[in-house]
């Protein structure tokens, strides 16, 4: 239980984190490629999004218990229905190692694009595509070494799917997390893709 809540109370912070920054100025479409602009960061857009809606209050649903498995042997979930920005799914193993999931009505990758400062603490590494939609490695804090990985995936104009882990020492992904992260992402997509 101690774990999930960490790592949810970190999810909530990452999308809180995004709000915390305002930048004044006239909201414009963004183009499909990154980079920046005048007006503020150029976001990547959506061109297939997907309706995650049936998904969205119990987000264990991205996955199947086959693939779960597969993943990282993950055989439980715990469900935080109240989490700030949407409920959030921990998927963990018998040693309390966890993959979550959560799907965030906050504005998408915009709201993080947009309240992403360069001398912020943590990391901000966009990835072009993950399963064909847009993502960025993002946290407010670095824990990549210790286990920590924080994903988000752009599956709507208004919707980021926010997959995240907590490795401890008994997790061989423990000293390199993204990669386990985003397959979890591609896997989750495909779940969305069936169901939309």
């Amino acid at each position: 239980m101690r774990t999930f809540l960490i790592t949810a109370v970190a999810a909530a912070g990452l999308t809180l984190a995004g709000c915390s920054h305002t930048t004044p100025g006239n909201a414009t479409t963004a183009p499909s490629t990154s980079g920046s602009s005048s007006n503020g960061p150029v976001v990547p857009q959506v061109t297939n999004p997907l309706d995650t809606t049936k998904f969205e209050q119990n987000p264990c649903d991205v996955l199947t218990k086959d693939q779960a498995r597969e993943l990282a042997n993950l055989t439980t979930t715990r469900l935080d229905a109240k989490a700030p920005g949407g409920a959030i799914c921990g998927w963990q193993d018998e040693n309390h190692n966890d993959v979550n999931f959560s799907l965030n009505r906050t504005g998408g990758l915009e709201t993080l694009y947009r309240n992403h400062r360069s001398d912020d603490p943590g990391y901000f590494e966009p990835v072009p595509s993950v399963a064909g939609y847009p993502a960025v490695f993002a946290s407010i804090s670095d824990g990549r070494a210790g286990g920590t990985c924080t994903l988000s995936v752009g599956v709507s104009k208004d919707v980021a799917m926010v997959v995240s882990s907590t490795f401890f020492a008994s997790s061989p992904n423990r000293s390199d997390p993204c990669p386990l992260v985003q397959k979890a992402a591609e896997m989750a997509i495909a779940t969305l893709k069936a169901g939309s």
